[in-house]
């Protein structure tokens, strides 16, 4: 009789010990951390930014209305040239006649226009890739090759200042579209580039060849002159598009 009453006692001390263990496992359960959340989902890209949109090869053509939906309204518009100011950039489109259709796209070159000629240019913007702001008249030429024009280099008179253009036609891959860099004869080291060019060909030539502007006719005749001179002159302005070949004038 004790046995039984042992064996029972012994049977509900294991029950009790059962009951401990559980409810031990059962709030280790509750204690333990919830499983980790799924990873979140890999954050969107950012929206390209509207320069970026714009130097494109696809803008030149584009319904100028449309181009300023996207850019936003032009802060100016005169003699089809409309100014757009974004991401830090001048742009300015240049349109038909009309004012229908884009024909060009010009950037003002300035510290605050950070953008890489990648996305226009592809694998001619060089490796690593050429960024506007750091573009010079002799990286352009390097580049895409080009040649040099200017509308006056002497005896200019004060209407406005005068411009030298490095104008350069693209491949096939993009179109055969036009490029160009500008810059302004104002002063310093561009005015002197365009004085050593004069000067060359005044004394090869004559003061009226260069009055007349007729170097224009015959770009490639003192490119040893002009590109040297003017390799490291930062550009006032970057401009692609169609229809940006130099008006030469008389060449007879």
């Amino acid at each position: 009789m004790r046995a039984i009453k042992t064996r029972g006692a012994a049977a509900r001390t294991l029950g009790l010990l059962a009951c401990v263990l559980l409810l031990g496992a059962c709030g280790k359960q509750a204690e333990a951390p919830a499983a980790a959340p799924q990873a979140q989902a890999s954050a969107a890209p950012a929206a390209k930014r509207v320069v970026d949109q714009l130097l494109s090869v696809e803008t030149i053509g584009m319904n100028l209305a449309q181009v300023k939906k996207l850019a936003g309204p032009a802060v100016h518009s005169e003699a089809h040239r409309h100014l757009l100011r974004t991401d830090g950039c001048d742009i300015t489109l240049l349109s038909d006649e009309a004012d229908k259709v884009v024909q060009a796209v010009e950037v003002a070159l300035a510290p605050s226009c950070q953008v890489s000629l990648q996305p226009l240019l592809g694998s001619l913007a060089g490796t690593p890739p050429q960024l506007l702001g750091e573009l010079s008249m002799g990286r352009f030429e390097q580049l895409l090759g080009g040649a040099y024009y200017a509308d006056c280099l002497s005896m200019c008179g004060n209407a406005a200042d005068p411009v030298v253009s490095l104008i350069a036609e693209g491949p096939r891959a993009l179109q055969l579209m036009e490029f160009a860099v500008t810059v302004q004869l104002v002063a310093g080291p561009a005015l002197e580039a365009a004085d050593k060019w004069r000067d060359a060909m005044q004394k090869a030539e004559s003061e009226d060849y260069v009055l007349d502007t007729r170097f224009n006719c015959e770009p490639e005749r003192f490119k040893d002159v002009v590109g040297p001179a003017f390799a490291a002159i930062k550009p006032t302005s970057f401009v692609f598009g169609s229809g940006l070949g130099f008006q030469s004038g008389e060449c007879d």
